[in-house]
């Protein structure tokens, strides 16, 4: 189950496609993380460059992290351990043109999710009955052995990662013959999993799903679809909880509770408040709305903010922060053409001129399913492309784009000096 086509326990609930953007860590003090330089970098790795082409390798959407002068966007793959990703400088080059191998297991990979805990990477993935996971070095090595979050027929996508510089809180839901349910689980910066389970999240509610995760240096912040709107209808919850596992609001705090369905949410921390964005169903169209929840768990914006409104769906957003303001990204859907979209929100709420520019490059039928970073000075978002809709396998994009928001590039990051296997 891919992170995008998550709630499928809900008959009747429109199916919205088939990733939780990974949050990067805020330090405890609340200081930001330095960034490194073009010659830290450069220092850091001797990975040659080879001349290769792009090829379609991908079978699930990307997600991406920023750390150390460096992104790391990570996905499913068509080749051995399935679970693969790219190191991209922030003057947009590939520092590992073919990628290479994260899943270094011998279990099965899934569509992956991912955090930076101020000195590594974090990447967990979602197996057919396991979450599995592993820590990534920023030259890009791989830093064995896979860790084990949990092994379960009963847990699903999507899997959802947010790490302090000591922990992360892995978030997943746990299907039963009654409905379903948001746990977590601890796992330390050195890989260690601890072995209490996070539980009673949300009681109240019979259905939960598509879970995504923040740190603000104080406390972790999970959002939730919740099925206390109804089935058909439901809305976006959240909850705050403390890095020894304690909930602090059990039940669920009501973050979006309007008419129709509100699915796929996405949370990062701005530095004074938790910024919520989600698919709204409240018009003819699904539209993308936002909400401000403040570390204390009280919630700015409960009517939500209009964020993208226009025609057609827009689905699946993404959201990644810096200084004042927040870059939304998403897919628009409309007469059967999927494009990547972003636009500014400031930290008051408002949303920034221009408003909704165009993200993805517009060389494919449907460029989708969008994740977002920020570090070195600009926002790097990774999203799939391929020429019809459903296809396997998809090519990975990355797009730069600066604090004006201008495009500075789109790039294929999937990439293979080789021809790759067949798809299963």
């Amino acid at each position: 189950m891919e992170r995008r086509n998550a709630f499928t326990t809900l008959r009747g609930v429109l199916l919205l496609g088939a990733v939780l953007t990974a949050c990067g860590p805020v330090p405890e003090s609340g200081a930001p993380v330095e960034d490194a330089t073009d010659e830290d970098v450069a220092a850091m790795s001797k990975v040659p460059v080879p001349s290769v082409d792009p090829m379609p390798l991908a079978t699930s959407e990307p997600a991406v992290a920023y750390g150390w002068g460096r992104f790391l966007v990570v996905w499913q793959d068509v080749r051995e351990g399935g679970v693969y990703g790219t190191l991209v400088r922030k003057n947009g080059t590939l520092v590992t043109p073919a990628g290479f191998r994260i899943n270094i297991g011998t279990g099965p990979g899934g569509t992956p999710s991912i955090a930076y805990d101020g000195e590594q990477f974090i990447v967990v993935w979602k197996t057919q009955d396991a979450i599995d996971g592993v820590r990534v070095r920023t030259d890009g090595t791989v830093v064995g052995p896979v860790f084990n979050v949990i092994t379960s027929y009963r847990v699903a996508a999507p899997v959802g990662i947010a790490c302090s510089s000591k922990l992360c809180l892995v978030t997943f839901t746990v299907n039963s013959d009654t409905g379903s349910e948001i746990n977590a689980r601890r796992v330390t910066t050195d890989g260690v999993v601890l072995p209490e389970i996070v539980h009673g999240i949300a009681p109240g509610a019979r259905l939960m799903d598509e879970s995504t995760v923040a740190w603000n240096g104080t406390d972790f912040f999970i959002a939730w679809t919740d099925s206390r709107g109804g089935e058909e209808t439901p809305d976006i919850y959240g909850a705050r909880v403390k890095p020894d596992g304690t909930v602090v609001d059990p039940g669920g705090l009501p973050i979006a509770v309007a008419p129709g369905a509100q699915r796929s949410p996405d949370v990062v921390w701005t530095g004074r408040r938790f910024l919520v964005v989600w698919s709204d169903g409240r018009g003819a169209d699904r539209d993308i709305y936002g909400a401000r929840v403040r570390a204390n768990g009280r919630v700015d914006d409960p009517r939500g903010i209009p964020i993208a409104t226009g025609t057609g769906d827009q689905l699946f957003p993404a959201v990644a922060h810096h200084n004042s303001k927040s870059l939304v990204v998403w897919q628009s859907d409309f007469d059967g053409v999927s494009r990547v979209r972003g636009v500014r929100v400031h930290e008051d709420g408002t949303v920034m001129a221009p408003g909704v520019f165009a993200i993805s490059s517009s060389d494919y039928d449907r460029e989708a399913l969008p994740d977002v970073a920020y570090g070195g000075g600009l926002f790097l978002t990774a999203y799939s492309g391929s020429s019809e809709a459903p296809s396997e396998p998809t090519y990975i994009l990355g797009a730069r784009v600066d604090h004006q928001a201008r495009v500075l590039d789109v790039n294929t990051l999937t990439r293979t000096p080789t021809p790759p296997p067949e798809a299963p």
